[in-house]
């Protein structure tokens, strides 16, 4: 293997696998299909592959070049995009992609209102949610494997990280609508003697409120254990099983007439949502404008943001 790996074999490599046509690649990067099929000669020459076989339906990529795809648009955009950038960002027409570190409850309670302004202002700028444990959430968004994290992440609190709080919730009681006796007489006695779905959350052991019960003695019955908060209505439908839920998840099943709200039969804890970033991207022009748009689209139905 030899020769050198630069911007433009990158660019010629990603062109002739998103068009499988040397001619359409090259048309795409304003090049002579000569010129692009030596530089293409050279970069096999640097891999020590292929890459591309031609067949009647075009320039097939080996299993090398599909190994490679990833990282090489990884590589080309942290480049272009963090190495090279000159302090513009321009939304109508950039297609990076973000990644967002945030539970599946976290996405339900933020991420609708905030995918359609995205969808109207920056039509190609893609997001993409991750699940990281905190111990490698805090490594990940110092390194810039993560762009922000968003939810409940008590752990983000060192000074390497910034924050802005994007909301405040409690916690609510859900259950089947025909659960009557359980409704019409909602007790604490009650609650500890039900049958529960406990949602707990993948990336940590125990959460904010089984950490709440515990140091008051209430324990509740888990009938079922589960990370997924989407298949809880439905469970609760079919059974007489209760759920205890952040708030906001609950309104996300506030239209299913089949399901009743229960204020808890104890005082609720409260828990602030952030908005966490590292410093390091503080200034970054496309990374203040994407949490410009998130900020907005969640205060549009929570509390007021909050600095801190």
């Amino acid at each position: 293997m030899g020769g050198n790996l630069n911007l433009q074999s990158m660019k010629i490599f990603l062109a002739v696998f998103d068009h499988r046509s040397v001619g359409d690649a090259a048309a795409f990067l304003g090049m002579s299909q000569s010129g692009l099929s030596t530089a293409l000669a050279r970069l096999r020459k640097t891999l020590g592959d292929s890459l591309f076989i031609s067949t009647a339906s075009g320039m097939q990529p080996t299993t090398r070049a599909k190994e490679l795809v990833l990282p090489m648009r990884e590589a080309l955009e942290f480049i272009e995009h963090r190495i090279m950038n000159k302090g513009s960002f321009d939304p109508a027409s950039d297609d990076r992609e973000f990644r967002i570190a945030a539970s599946d409850t976290a996405e339900a309670m933020y991420l609708p209102r905030a995918l359609n302004t995205l969808n109207k202002v920056a039509p190609h700028v893609r997001l993409r949610m991750v699940i990281t444990a905190p111990p490698q959430l805090q490594r990940a968004l110092s390194e810039g494997l993560v762009d922000l994290a968003l939810g409940y992440f008590p752990d983000l609190m060192s000074a390497e990280f910034m924050r802005r709080r994007i909301g405040q919730h409690g916690f609510l009681c859900i259950c089947g609508a025909k659960n009557k006796e359980l409704i019409h007489d909602f007790t604490l006695e009650r609650y500890v003697n039900a049958r529960h779905v406990v949602l707990e959350p993948p990336t940590r052991k125990q959460g904010l409120l089984e950490t709440f019960l515990q140091k008051r003695g209430i324990h509740r019955k888990a009938a079922l254990t589960t990370p997924h908060f989407m298949s809880m209505p439905q469970i609760l439908l079919s059974t007489d099983l209760i759920g205890t839920v952040p708030d906001a998840i609950a309104d996300t099943f506030a239209e299913n007439s089949q399901l009743a709200r229960l204020p808890l039969p104890f005082h609720s804890p409260v828990f602030d949502s952030h908005l966490h970033w590292s410093k390091s991207v503080n200034n970054d022009p496309a990374h203040r404008w994407l949490r410009g748009i998130l900020f907005e689209a969640f205060v549009s139905r929570m509390l007021p943001p909050k600095s801190k």
